[in-house]
């Protein structure tokens, strides 16, 4: 989906709450995050997150829509919840406003450190992106970050290794 596409959706399931008379809020990660926040050319398959409101109204909603407009069903999915930081993210900005359905976009901050623990070599052009966004220069500050943001979850090996490449390459 791109923006207006993922747009087109949201507006869909706000109208599906508005006719039931519920309202419904989700904090968004990943691509869909970076799209609707930082980056409005790039596409995504689905909406990764986490539903703070509203969880049984807004997946009947979801899964109408999914049906309506030709859309997997866990086009708005919250499977990477076990992924989102328990720490409360202050920065999160507001990417849908409806007023039955809100869509939180994570942070960059938050998004970077998510990147940072998957490591996945399709992050590192957001992780880069990130990096900018948040003024993060170097493996210790990214390391300071993570930190605050997971303050109990180190990062892996692998991850640490993935980064520290990164790093390197843009030093050069």
């Amino acid at each position: 989906m791109n923006r207006s596409e993922l747009e087109a959706a949201l507006s869909d399931v706000a109208a599906r709450l508005a006719g039931s008379g519920t309202t419904a809020r989700v904090y968004i990660v990943g691509g869909a995050a970076m799209m609707l926040a930082y980056d409005s050319e790039r596409t995504t398959r689905d909406v990764d997150g986490v539903v703070l409101d509203g969880h049984g109204p807004l997946m009947r909603a979801v899964a109408d829509v999914a049906r309506s407009r030709g859309l997997p069903t866990g086009w708005l999915n919250e499977q990477a919840s076990v992924y989102i930081a328990t720490t409360i993210d202050r920065r999160g900005s507001v990417v849908f406003d409806h007023p039955n359905l809100r869509v939180i976009a994570a942070s960059a901050e938050h998004l970077l450190v998510m990147k940072a623990h998957a490591a996945r070599a399709t992050d590192l052009d957001d992780i880069a992106q990130l990096c900018e966004l948040t003024g993060v220069a170097s493996m210790a500050s990214l390391e300071k970050m993570c930190s605050q943001v997971f303050p109990s979850q180190q990062l892996s090996s692998r991850s640490r290794v993935v980064l520290e490449e990164f790093f390197d390459r843009r030093r050069e």
